[in-house]
């Protein structure tokens, strides 16, 4: 994954490279785009801050964003689930050192021409878990940070374990939570041939008693159909214009895009790791893991110096056109 973070440098460090002046490098090979449309010269409005907002005693970047990754809370941290006492540390650490939560109207606002305070990190949630909102909700309410949950719409109050539309909308109501699509049933592996398997917004799905291969046209209707489905439930049950998606698996190509516009979502996640500046695509923005027991209170905020270091020396990079991966 490009710009994977390594722990342990410093915040005294990271200010003496100077951040937010350095000069951009060469775009990484096999990583080319289409670039986004260079940004209007009238800027949107100042956003309203909130407690987390408040000015930073150092600037650490400028206009870019690090988009945080997480999933799940519980009493013992796995794979991609952390305890709340190192989650709390977390969001402590960063507004400590002088991070500026923003939400995710002020992130598609920045990509077209409007400002970001110094700073930038964003708080997203992938999948839908209840932990969202018996754990993280209480300590994001307290401090009034703004986040992002991405939910599987088909297993919203119908899998234990899973948030409920009551819990939803009851975080919608607080003002703090933007609400994307994660799909409606879309997140998970199909077969893509004898003993493969793939993403199913990407693969074309392979039936094991026939041996024939979903055709082009079945294929696009079952995506369209989930990616359209997901988004009106979505926005029947919270009252919100939901137009941010995240890649499941951080699987997405050019088709994929391409019906997401169609369905009428405006900008998309992936699970690519590097910050966000006026040049990302709109549709794969990256996106750092940061809900992995590797990260700590301790190195939170070290891994995300690191990443906007890497960013500002290219600030122009962009995610690849396409990642499908496949398993066995």
């Amino acid at each position: 994954m490009r710009g994977k973070p390594v722990a342990g440098i410093a915040l005294a460090a990271a200010l003496a490279m100077g951040l937010g002046g350095c000069s951009a490098g060469a775009k990484a090979s096999g990583a080319a785009a289409k670039a986004h449309p260079a940004a209007r010269t009238r800027k949107s409005p100042p956003p309203t801050k909130t407690v987390a907002e408040a000015a930073p005693a150092h600037v650490y970047y400028r206009d870019q964003v690090i988009i945080l990754m997480y999933h799940g809370i519980g009493p013992q941290a796995h794979g991609d689930i952390i305890t709340l006492a190192a989650f709390a540390g977390e969001m402590k650490a960063l507004q400590s050192a002088g991070f500026s939560f923003v939400s995710l109207a002020q992130v598609a606002a920045f990509l077209h021409g409007g400002v970001l305070p110094p700073n930038a990190v964003c708080l997203t949630f992938d999948d839908g878990l209840e932990s969202v909102y018996t754990y993280a909700f209480p300590v994001l309410k307290t401090d009034r940070i703004p986040f992002a949950t991405f939910l599987i719409a088909g297993r919203v109050n119908n899998f234990t374990g899973d948030l409920s539309w009551a819990q939803v909308k009851a975080m919608v109501h607080s003002g703090l939570l933007t609400v994307g699509s994660h799909t409606f049933e879309s997140h998970g592996a199909v077969a893509s041939g004898k003993g493969t398997t793939g993403a199913a917004l990407t693969t074309h799905i392979y039936d094991l008693s026939t041996g024939q291969t979903e055709s082009d046209a079945h294929y696009r209707a079952r995506v369209e159909g989930d990616l359209v489905r997901a988004r009106s439930i979505l926005q029947l049950e919270t009252g919100q214009t939901v137009k941010w998606f995240a890649y499941p698996f951080g699987a997405y190509d050019p088709a994929v895009e391409q019906m997401l516009q169609q369905a009428g979502y405006q900008d998309a996640v992936t699970t690519w790791g590097w910050g966000t500046t006026v040049h990302a695509r709109p549709l794969a923005l990256p996106r750092e893991n940061a809900g992995t027991p590797k990260n700590t209170p301790s190195t939170i905020a070290d891994m995300v110096l690191y990443v906007a270091h890497l960013t500002s020396k290219d600030p122009t990079y962009q995610t690849p056109q396409e990642v499908v991966p496949n398993w066995r």
